[in-house]
């Protein structure tokens, strides 16, 4: 099983990666939190997940093992590959997925192309009965930054044009990537770095 890979990304096409490890370009289909840290021939380190069909061998990618495991989940699901998988985790962040889930929002799942009603409400009662799903939302620190400070860019990249669902993963990779630093950021800044990552 291939966990992770290692290497100089030579080519960016759509959702796909082709990773240069040591000579051999590794194809890989990757959700759009992994895309938006890739740059041409840099290098980096990707999560991964290989699965098999009828029609060949796919290498997914992910930018941590949270979002590689919540993959797994999804695909748990009947009617639920990998590729419609990593089209649900490119369109929805994670948190922005378990909300779904807990609220039974149907409507979500189905603004995802290739999913349906039935399927949708298949992931809405499938995951919810998935013993401790509420864990992998990361647990909020007290010296977080405020929601509604976080919330007013939301609503100014909204005031753009931007999805909902773009301007929360887009806070979501920026926390990630900032750590602890990111409780720093004023809201001016996380607005144009925002920005800048959904004009990539």
């Amino acid at each position: 099983m291939i966990r992770t890979l290692t290497g100089k990304v030579s080519d960016i096409l759509n959702n796909i990666i082709i990773l240069d490890v040591n000579g051999i370009g590794f194809e890989i289909l990757c959700s759009r939190s992994i895309l938006s840290f890739c740059k041409l021939n840099e290098n980096v380190k990707i999560t991964t997940c290989i699965q098999f069909s009828e029609s060949g061998a796919v290498i997914y990618g992910f930018e941590s093992e949270r979002e590689r495991e919540f993959f797994l989940r999804l695909t748990s699901v009947k009617g639920v590959g990998g590729r419609t998988a990593i089209a649900i985790l490119s369109e929805l962040s994670i948190d922005n997925v378990i909300n779904a889930i807990s609220s039974a929002d149907v409507n979500a799942f189905m603004r995802v192309s290739g999913i349906g009603k039935k399927t949708a409400e298949r992931l809405c009662f499938e995951l919810k009965n998935i013993s401790g799903l509420k864990v992998l939302t990361p647990p909020q620190k007290s010296e977080s930054k405020s929601s509604g400070s976080v919330e007013n860019v939301i609503e100014a990249l909204l005031g753009l044009g931007f999805t909902r669902s773009d301007a929360g993963g887009v806070i979501n990779l920026l926390r990630a990537a900032h750590g602890e630093d990111f409780n720093k950021l004023s809201e001016e800044d996380l607005l144009r770095m925002s920005l800048r990552e959904l004009h990539k």
